[in-house]
């Protein structure tokens, strides 16, 4: 009837108030009865209303009280029914489920007690025997200080500075190694990121480190004073067993003085190699001239000097230049040099290394706004000295003092001392070489005059065909001494036959073939140059092969007797004889090219024609020169 406790409590009071509220209003309007019989009446059913509903009401507080009373009693299965309101009905149906949730927690405790129990059991067994181990255990602590002391005292003692890192870079230990090589406290130093301490230069690089991209590097470290120590670091990353980064470690060696050793090393050497390649290019078989500008342009080259000269004193006192090698030796450069009194006292008289002013050094002013646009500042001059004596200078353009090689120069200059000393003698002595085949060449023509100057004409003719073919110095000079001595061996052949104006028997003929292989019998003793006798020895020889004295053709003929055979040819026939006039030059150049690849090298008389269709008049002045000085 009722749906809920709450709605059946007030429908009761309301009822009994209502109910009075009628009596009183009957008595009253009515006029019912005495008082007291009504009051009775009242009190009688209230009070049986009372009991009723009292007894009614407190059923369902008698179950669940009951219900309590069993669960306290251990009796979890057991259950209530009441449904006299849907809040009661509610009310049993969750006693009964509280009932039987604690009876499973009650199971569960009860199996959870029983394992504890074991493990009580197996903990106390446990603890006896960490009982009978724990002075084993304190001997091993105390070892294990022990072995921490000395691991403390090592890491602190060792020769390197070693470091950890958190993951994000901040320093969590480092060794008192800081102290000796960076000048900072561990204490100072921990907490704080390590890339404070890494020089700018090395920040990159200690990144890679740091990241794992590389594993050692040198790295710079920066000091409390602002200077930086030089070292090899090397790092470990550290992770845990999930391969999570835990931090990095580090050893860094401090390789300063190491490094500098080592380029101290590494710089004697080059000082050394330097020296050793000058010295050896004064063993070379070249031209004295041609080792004093390899000289120079080895130590533009080691020295990174722009340009480097070497200049001899001259008889006036000034200082004539040689050579000169390096980026601008092409610039004008003054011919002789005059410094100042003072400067001149100290390089030549005092032989001392000197280092002059680039700004107030004699120079073309062409060369000097070229000298400060590459920033030159120093001319550092050492003194050559031969035999005691200033016989020159070796000037080097620099943008610094190259205070690390001035013992470098020091030796150098010996080199170049005794080079220069080699070019005299070697001028003197090719001075005396000339001569002396100038005086043979003319003792071969003093037998005829009509072949004055004929040697003198070969040789220049040669030298210039040599010259426009490309040839290289040296082989120029071996021409100029062909030309003169090709006709030496007719010291050999008798006057008469020389002079002789007619035309030649077949004998006589065969005596002036012999001139050749003369020559070579005189050559040979004075110890000329093999390539020099082999051209006088083959100038006959033809191309076709029908020359004379071996009857070699093509490229058997060496290129100084191909050479040599075009200019004897040129000039015998452009030259008077006792029984012709000699021909003009057109006339020549035309049998050169008819005879061109039969008679003649087809190489050597395309020379020739370049030339006289360039420049006729070179042809025509070496021809009139020679005239006008015999």
């Amino acid at each position: 009837m009722f749906k809920s406790y709450r709605s059946r409590l007030f429908t009761i009071i309301f009822g009994v108030s209502v109910f009075v509220y009628l009596l009183s209003f009957v008595h009253i309007i009515k006029g019912i009865g005495n008082n007291i019989f009504t009051s009775i009446l009242i009190l009688l059913i209230s009070v049986f209303i009372a009991m009723r509903e009292s007894k009614y009401m407190s059923y369902p507080l008698e179950k669940l009280n009951e219900g309590v009373k069993k669960i306290t009693n251990g009796e979890y299965d057991y259950n209530i029914d009441i449904d006299v309101t849907e809040e009661f009905a509610e009310l049993s149906k969750n006693f009964n489920k509280m009932s039987s949730k604690l009876k499973s927690n009650y199971e569960e405790l009860r199996k959870e007690s029983q394992e504890l129990i074991k493990k009580n059991n197996e903990l106390q067994d446990l603890y006896m025997e960490l009982e009978a181990s724990y002075e084993q255990m304190e001997a091993v602590t105390n070892e294990l200080e022990a072995s921490e002391s000395r691991y403390r005292t090592l890491v602190d003692n060792m020769s390197d500075i070693l470091w950890f890192t958190d993951k994000e870079y901040n320093i969590e230990f480092i060794n008192n190694r800081s102290l000796k090589f960076l000048d900072y406290l561990p204490d100072e130093m921990i907490g704080k990121k390590i890339f404070e301490y890494i020089d700018d230069d090395d920040k990159k690089l200690m990144e890679d480190l740091m990241t794992g991209k590389i594993n050692m590097a040198e790295i710079k470290f920066k000091k409390r004073d602002g200077s930086t120590i030089l070292t090899e670091t090397r790092v470990k990353i550290v992770k845990n067993s999930e391969d999570e980064l835990l931090g990095i470690q580090g050893l860094s060696r401090d390789i300063t003085d190491y490094c500098n050793a080592k380029k101290e090393i590494l710089e004697r050497n080059r000082q050394i190699l330097a020296i050793g390649n000058v010295t050896q290019l004064l063993t070379k078989n070249l031209e004295p001239r041609d080792i004093l500008y390899s000289i120079a342009e080895k130590i533009s080259t080691i020295l990174s000097s722009p340009l480097c000269t070497i200049r001899t004193v001259n008889e006036s006192g000034k200082l004539e230049l040689m050579v000169a090698a390096g980026e601008l030796k092409d610039m004008p450069l003054l011919k002789e040099l005059s410094l100042t009194s003072d400067e001149n006292v100290k390089l030549l008289v005092s032989k001392e290394i000197t280092i002059l002013d680039a700004n107030k050094f004699p120079a073309d002013y062409v060369l000097l706004r070229r000298l400060k646009q590459l920033n030159v500042k120093n001319i550092i001059s050492v003194p050559l000295i031969s035999k005691d004596k200033a016989v020159g200078a070796l000037n080097i353009l620099t943008t610094s003092r190259l205070a690390n090689d001035i013992s470098l120069l020091r030796s150098v200059a010996d080199s170049v001392s005794i080079a220069i000393e080699n070019a005299n003698l070697y001028d003197n002595l090719r001075d005396w070489y000339l001569r002396t085949i100038d005086a043979l060449a003319y003792a071969v023509e003093a037998k005829d005059r009509y072949t004055k100057g004929h040697s003198l004409r070969v040789s220049k003719y040669a030298a210039m065909i040599g010259e426009s073919m490309g040839l290289p110095k040296d082989e120029i000079e071996k021409l100029k001494i062909a030309g003169i001595l090709h006709d030496i061996g007719k010291i050999g052949i008798s006057d008469k036959i020389l002079t002789k104006p007619g035309k030649l028997t077949k004998e006589e003929y065969d005596k002036i073939k012999q001139h050749p292989s003369i020559s070579r019998k005189i050559l040979e003793p004075i110890g000329l140059s093999k390539d020099i006798i082999d051209g006088i020895e083959k100038h006959h020889e033809r191309y076709d092969g029908k020359g004379y004295p071996f009857g070699l053709d093509d490229d058997n003929i060496p290129l100084i007797a191909a050479i040599l055979c075009v200019a004897d040819s040129f000039d015998a026939m452009t030259s008077d004889r006792s029984y012709r006039k000699g021909m003009p030059f057109d006339e020549a150049v035309n049998e050169l090219l008819k005879y061109k690849g039969t008679q003649f090298n087809p190489r050597v008389v395309d020379s020739v024609i370049s030339i006289y269709m360039r420049d006729r008049k070179k042809i025509e002045r070496i021809k009139r020169e020679i005239e006008i000085a015999n």
